[in-house]
């Protein structure tokens, strides 16, 4: 059913079906739309047993709004010399791609991809601008 093999009680209880598009913004390494920017840290971080039992780290990580991607950048580079990435992509995710759950006080939003997820019909690139930290 999910594009990851999920751990116990994942995605949330309260993690809702993307009904209608979802516009969202993610942060890219590359400029370009591919499959490789759609990695959950479960699959970029394999050996890290942590991580292989968070739910969240099987979602796939998106931003709310363009302001807080590039605010959790600067903040990653600035306390962990750590670039996350080289571009924030505000892209278009059609509906019934996976579920879904933001965190509005942090503006985070997780999504768990349905095994039938294809980035070339289901995502629409709108946007891509390169950051500089």
């Amino acid at each position: 059913m999910y594009k990851e093999k999920l751990p116990k009680n994942c995605p949330p209880k309260n993690a809702q079906e993307n009904t209608d598009d979802l516009i969202l913004f993610r942060i890219f390494k590359g400029g370009h739309l591919e499959e490789l920017e759609f990695k959950p840290y479960s699959r970029e971080f394999p050996d890290n047993p942590k991580l292989q039992k968070q739910c969240q780290a099987f979602g796939v990580s998106f931003f709310t709004t363009f302001e807080r991607a590039l605010d959790v950048c600067r903040e990653s580079f600035e306390k962990r010399n750590k670039k996350l990435g080289n571009f924030i992509a505000e892209i278009k995710l059609k509906p019934g791609v996976g579920k879904y759950k933001i965190t509005p006080k942090s503006g985070h939003c997780n999504v768990w991809f349905y095994d039938s997820f294809n980035i070339l019909k289901d995502v629409e690139l709108l946007n891509i601008r390169e950051i500089e930290l």
